[in-house]
């Protein structure tokens, strides 16, 4: 309905204003609800195209898979994590050993250590290797055999060694080793020094 429409009829001004508030105040509402229709058609067109392509996708790649023996991907991909999972296991238990060996080898100088090897072999390595404070349990187990009798020669600092002592100017007499000397050897399983004479 058009105001001319209705100026054709011959109403007035005010009467024509009064029809078309009428008539504004009935269509509108409904030109709302139409456009907001309209509108929620359009969305659920765009989510069907949108899934039809996905469709469509989902069966170009299923007939690129046509045939394939899809247990036997399955089982070599669990075959590829397998594998990396224990590559990776061994890189770290790698590094942990390194590691481990580094906080050793730092300690047992730390406390004027003579034989690295005689003096881990003296030590409960595994257990050292599992501690949760491993740096300070090593530590106090070094502590525990630099104190003890049978392995304190192990520490301490190293003594030059003495090749000989000469009597008379022009001749050297080798040692035989003081008893620390023997007893040193003793415990690292070497054999006692020999004189020039062949005597022990």
């Amino acid at each position: 309905m058009k105001r001319e429409e209705l100026e054709a009829l011959g109403l007035s001004k005010e009467q024509i204003d009064s029809v078309l508030d009428i008539h504004h105040k009935e269509l509108d509402p409904a030109n709302v609800q139409l456009k907001t229709a309209q509108d929620g058609l359009k969305a659920e067109q765009d989510k069907v195209k949108e899934q039809d392509s996905t469709i469509q996708q989902l069966k170009k790649d299923l007939d690129e898979f046509k045939g394939a023996d899809v247990s036997g991907m399955k089982l070599k991909i669990t075959e590829l994590e397998e594998s990396i999972k224990a590559k990776d296991a061994a890189y770290q238990k790698e590094i942990e050993e390194r590691n481990f060996n580094d906080d050793l080898k730092e300690a047992i100088s730390a406390v004027n250590g003579k034989n690295a090897k005689a003096i881990t072999a003296l030590l409960d390595v595994e257990t050292l290797r599992a501690s949760k404070n491993r740096k300070e349990d090593i530590t106090a187990a070094l502590k525990t055999l630099a104190e003890a009798e049978d392995s304190k020669m192990l520490f301490g600092e190293a003594e030059a060694e003495v090749i000989g002592s000469g009597s008379f100017p022009g001749r050297v007499n080798r040692s035989s080793g003081s008893a620390d000397d023997a007893q040193m050897r003793a415990v690292m399983g070497l054999p006692p020094i020999k004189d020039e004479g062949g005597n022990k």
